[in-house]
C-alpha cells in the first residue's frame, strides 16, 4: 500500500478521535516524522512508510532524538497499526 493512503486513512482516523494533527515539513529538516499529532496535552510523532518500506538511518535517528526528549515517536507502514498507535496515545 502506498505511504500516503496509510496517511491519510491513519490522518482521517485521529481527527475523528479529536486530534490535531500537524504535517512536519521543515526547511532543512530532511528525516523529520511526516506528521505530529495531539490531543489533551499528549503528543505522538509517527513516520509514515509504505507497505514492506523501512525508515531510513536519519529518519531513526529523528525518532530517536524525540524520544530522547520524552516524545512518543513511531513509524507505520499498515493502516491498522497507526490506528492502534492514535487509540493507545489517545484512548
Amino acid at each position: 500500500m502506498r505511504e500516503s493512503t496509510i496517511e491519510k486513512a491513519v490522518c482521517a482516523y485521529a481527527k475523528s478521535k479529536g486530534c490535531l494533527i500537524l504535517k512536519l515539513a521543515g526547511m532543512n529538516q530532511r528525516g523529520q516524522p511526516d506528521r505530529m499529532f495531539i490531543r489533551s496535552g499528549r503528543v505522538l510523532f509517527i513516520e509514515f512508510k509504505a507497505t514492506g518500506k523501512y525508515p531510513t538511518a536519519l529518519q531513526i535517528k529523528w525518532l530517536e532524538q524525540l524520544r530522547d526528549q520524552g516524545m512518543t515517536s513511531r513509524w507505520c507502514s499498515d493502516i491498522e497499526h497507526g490506528k492502534q498507535l492514535i487509540d493507545i496515545i489517545f484512548p
